[in-house]
């Protein structure tokens, strides 16, 4: 049987920390054990409590993201697109025939994906 230490408490906060083992179907036991580990694992100080929150920082990098890629097509991959398509002109090719080359490499590209996937 393991052995227990005991933790002094104000009867407000230990009203509140039952609530909120009671709102996570926790006993009070197994709610100060998943506590000590979550501090213990975040490295979250608890003094701080308007810490960043992790889903607001994952939303926030998920932003970054989707900006970062934006702008990449905008400054890579249109310009490369346009300079393929004038060489392809250059050549002679229609935009149509062109934007059917395109789609056929495309396809391919992601048939092969398909297979090593």
């Amino acid at each position: 049987m393991p052995k227990y230490k005991t933790v002094n408490a104000s009867e407000h906060d230990f009203a509140e920390f039952e609530k909120l083992a009671a709102s996570h179907g926790l006993t009070n036991t197994a709610l100060f054990s998943a506590m000590v580990n979550y501090f213990k694992v975040t490295k979250a100080d608890p003094r701080d409590p308007k810490a960043d929150n992790p889903t607001d920082a994952i939303k926030a990098l998920d932003k970054r993201l989707i900006s970062f890629i934006k702008e990449q097509e905008k400054k890579t991959l249109h310009p490369m697109k346009e300079a393929l398509f004038e060489l392809a002109s250059s050549e002679g090719a229609t935009r149509k025939h062109e934007l059917r080359i395109v789609n056929n490499n495309v396809k391919k590209i992601i048939a092969h994906l398909r297979i090593d996937g």
